[in-house]
């Protein structure tokens, strides 16, 4: 009698997983001060230090930053500004985490058949608004770049992306009770026939992004002087919201006449009057003076 022996061998093959590192450089994306919306391409350097075949394909994604969630802010103290990143310039939809990604609209799927590769990002802010605090706008978020599979490694850097908002302060001189005009930064008081007590008023308006302090200053020092011979001259009250103040010596050494250490985003009034002293003993003829205010940010 004879006998078949058979023997089945049974081979299971596991595929190890294979340690995949990664090296990635980046700039920093730095807005500038616009009125537009802007876009800026950014792109990221990718080294691999393995040749392994297993650490060939990976997934890149982008981390929320300092606003905790995927519309992502820029933030200047309390103030902030949206913006957003993206993998092409031509979506909507922002880059996720690797593991918040629930698409490939959301991260980033590439291979590496070499050690090198290069991947742009595009970084997006909306026009901002007017009447922004001025300072440095900025967040950080972690570019992640991880193996594909039961793969370890990977690697990451960080992208900074900043708007810097420069001190901006604007004046404008209308009548009492005027609307702020950004053209309006001359104003003439007429008083006709002098008169001791005559009074002449208007608004200085001041609109700014940041705290500052205004200074005023007179070329005859707080007086009209007389058009052909200035040695003659009118005094006259400075008033600064319902409060007088000597112009006396200004000419070299301004006076502070209001300050604020917040922004006038909205447009902060100063009531300006001007009312005559005596005009006995004076020289008949037309007599000025030049009064200067000055903004200066804090």
């Amino acid at each position: 009698m004879k006998f078949l022996a058979i023997i089945l061998f049974f081979i299971t093959l596991n595929t190890y997983a294979d340690y995949c590192p990664i090296y990635i450089s980046t700039g920093n994306v730095d807005f500038v001060q616009s009125s537009s919306d802007q876009s800026v391409a950014i792109d990221l350097h990718i080294y691999s230090f393995s040749s392994s075949n297993q650490c060939r394909q990976y997934d890149l994604g982008v981390t929320t930053g300092s606003a905790n969630s995927y519309s992502r802010k820029l933030y200047n103290g309390a103030h902030s500004l949206n913006y957003n990143i993206y993998k092409s310039e031509y979506t909507s939809t922002p880059l996720r985490s690797i593991n918040d990604a629930r698409n490939n609209s959301e991260r980033i799927r590439f291979r590496m058949d070499s050690w090198y590769t290069r991947i742009t990002l595009y970084v997006r802010l909306p026009a901002p608004g007017s009447g922004l605090q001025n300072g440095l706008y900025t967040d950080t978020t972690q570019i992640q770049v991880y193996p594909r599979g039961n793969n370890t490694g990977g690697g990451y850097t960080n992208l900074t992306t900043n708007l810097n908002i420069q001190s901006n302060i604007n004046l404008s001189l209308v009548a009492r009770g005027g609307q702020y005009d950004e053209n309006q930064t001359a104003y003439t008081l007429d008083f006709g026939s002098m008169s001791a007590g005559k009074l002449r008023s208007f608004d200085l308006i001041v609109k700014s992004n940041t705290g500052y302090r205004i200074n005023v200053s007179s070329e005859y020092d707080g007086a009209l002087a007389h058009n052909q011979n200035n040695s003659y001259k009118v005094g006259y009250n400075f008033g600064v919201n319902g409060s007088n103040m000597s112009l006396v010596g200004s000419k070299n050494s301004p006076r502070q006449i209001y300050s604020s250490n917040g922004a006038s985003t909205n447009g902060q009034v100063i009531e300006i009057d001007i009312s005559l002293l005596s005009v006995n003993g004076k020289l008949s003829g037309n007599y000025s003076d030049y009064i200067y205010f000055t903004a200066i940010s804090n």
